[in-house]
């Protein structure tokens, strides 16, 4: 006999909203960090980062995305890193401010 596959069952709203966030809340605040700092940078280099970084795909990714030669969409993305840096040099890699 083969297993079937579980059904999808409804939650009901109270076990929704008692669900623990898995972002905690220092970790929230270096998220909405980062992407206040996305948001800042030109739309090159945010493209980049995001494809080479975010989305792992390397300065082949972003030069696909953005239909440049991989050396080009490389020195973007690592403009666009040291950009993020600059913009988040007051925290630590766990967001907790530097002494």
């Amino acid at each position: 006999m083969t297993e079937r596959p579980s059904r999808v069952r409804c939650m009901p709203p109270h076990e929704v909203d008692s669900h623990v966030p898995s972002v905690l809340s220092h970790e929230a605040e270096l998220v909405a960090r980062l992407e206040q700092a996305l948001a800042t940078l030109p739309d090159a280099e945010r493209t980049a980062v995001i494809a080479a970084i975010g989305y792992a795909g390397g300065s082949v990714g972003a030069a696909m995305e953005l239909g440049l030669e991989v050396d080009d969409a490389d020195a973007l993305t690592r403009n666009g890193l040291q950009l993020l840096r600059g913009a988040l040099s007051d925290v630590d890699a766990h967001g907790q401010p530097l002494r």
